[in-house]
């Protein structure tokens, strides 16, 4: 029987993709985000120890529109540029296995349950650079872990959202994989516009474009915080009309849908800051069985 046994809320701005220090600073100026620590971290004390086969990856930036979609390639190979920031995020090369029995079993789990859900092995269908960017940071090494790429429906509702991801917890949980969720995505999503973006591209929570969204993102983190997802997606209508967030809120929305919707009541652990990226409002959070955090306080009060 398979099980989800982790799950992140994660940013995938492109400027993780920044390796020199200088040009770090240069663009961000002396507030310099955390996230590069904080994206390794996760990644060694937290993925690094645990056993699982496979990551599935909400992703923001692959809107779809008569269907959820799910990548059934094979492979995942190619070399990326962004069509939105080449200058920032070029040539990066990617090679990860894909799950394509795992796709399909959510397509026929999710059809079952009357849902347009399609698992697509298209020649040339594209990864974007949520998926890429995270996974470069979650998934390196030279036997990474398969990659399941899964649509936002730019049509769809909360109620789809939720019920699409309850069917992906359903397939999970007959099939025999242990699978890694990811939300790859942010909190509020207004940018600053062009005459000012640049002189506000630090990380620092002032440079958030409203101060009703930074208020509300950070609502939100201390329910993810606390575990209490019934509050965030009772929530989650006034945010996505107030606070426009990143897709739609539907990479968090698929994740807690499969997580059991409001009855999932898994505590967050956050890397890293709330930071602002161009206006927008970003965060890493890890999500851990219950039992496991017990196990990893006890361990801290010992050492």
């Amino acid at each position: 029987m398979g099980e989800v046994v982790a799950a992140i809320f994660t940013t995938h701005v492109p400027r993780l993709m920044i390796k020199d220090l200088e040009a770090r600073r240069a663009y961000m100026g002396r507030n310099v985000t955390t996230f590069y620590d904080a994206m390794e971290r996760l990644a060694r004390e937290r993925l690094g120890a645990l056993e699982f086969d496979a990551f599935i990856l909400f992703d923001t930036h692959w809107f779809t529109t008569l269907d959820y979609v799910l990548n059934a390639h094979e492979r995942l190979a190619g070399l990326y540029t962004s069509e939105e920031l080449p200058a920032m995020l070029h040539e990066l090369a990617y090679d990860y296995p894909g799950d394509p029995e795992l796709a399909h079993a959510i397509e026929a789990e999710a059809r079952g349950r009357g849902l347009h859900v399609m698992a697509s092995a298209h020649r040339n269908l594209p990864l974007h650079y949520p998926t890429l960017n995270v996974m470069s940071y979650f998934n390196p090494g030279p036997k990474p872990r398969r990659v399941l790429s899964v649509s936002v429906c730019q049509t769809a509702s909360i109620a789809n959202d939720l019920a699409v991801g309850a069917a992906i917890g359903a397939a999970v949980e007959r099939g025999s994989q242990r699978v890694v969720l990811v939300a790859a995505g942010g909190l509020s999503h207004k940018f600053w516009d062009l005459d000012h973006a640049r002189k506000r591209a630090s990380a620092s929570p002032d440079d958030i474009s409203s101060l009703a969204n930074r208020m509300y993102d950070e609502r939100m983190l201390e329910w993810f915080m606390a575990g209490r997802h019934d509050c965030v997606l009772e929530a989650a209508p006034e945010f996505r009309a107030q606070c426009s967030p990143e897709g739609r809120f539907s990479h968090y929305l698929m994740m807690a849908g499969a997580m059991g919707g409001a009855d999932w009541n898994w505590r967050g652990e956050q890397f890293g800051r709330y930071e602002a990226a161009l206006g927008t409002g970003q965060a890493i959070v890890h999500f851990a069985r219950p039992q496991e955090e017990a196990i990893r306080s006890d361990a801290a009060a010992r050492a």
